[in-house]
């Protein structure tokens, strides 16, 4: 059995290194990047089975790219990481199937983040 594929997306090294340290502890095959296109280039490669995208991106933002990535079958799960509290999920994303439980507001709660990682792959296990 291969390890789910989980893509981290954020700008800030020190969130992606903070979700890649405590996420890699529970068998998941991570990659990250700084940018949504760098992402999308990557996931051309490999496809990943979830991605943990922050909202504000330079460049492509995080709704561009979750539209994106979900096109071209290069992703089709997604959770949201934002660091802005007046964020509200467009009706774009939710005719794609995210929910108010896909949204996480910095800093989250990594053992809820995981919890709904394994729910979205349907993963057993509770460590939250």
């Amino acid at each position: 059995m291969t390890s789910p594929r989980i893509m981290i997306i954020d700008d800030e090294e020190r969130i992606r290194q903070l979700l890649f340290d405590y996420l890699e502890d529970y068998g998941f095959s991570l990659r990250a990047c700084v940018s949504a296109e760098e992402a999308l280039e990557t996931l051309t490669a490999e496809p990943a089975d979830l991605c943990i995208v922050d909202m504000r991106l330079p460049g492509m933002d995080g709704r561009a790219f979750i539209l994106a990535a979900q096109a071209r079958g290069l992703c089709s799960k997604h959770i949201l990481h934002t660091g802005s509290m007046d964020f509200a999920l467009t009706p774009e994303l939710t005719a794609r199937g995210l929910g108010e439980e896909d949204v996480f507001f910095k800093p989250c709660d990594m053992a809820l983040m995981l919890k709904r990682i394994r729910t979205l792959l349907n993963l057993p296990g509770d460590d939250a």
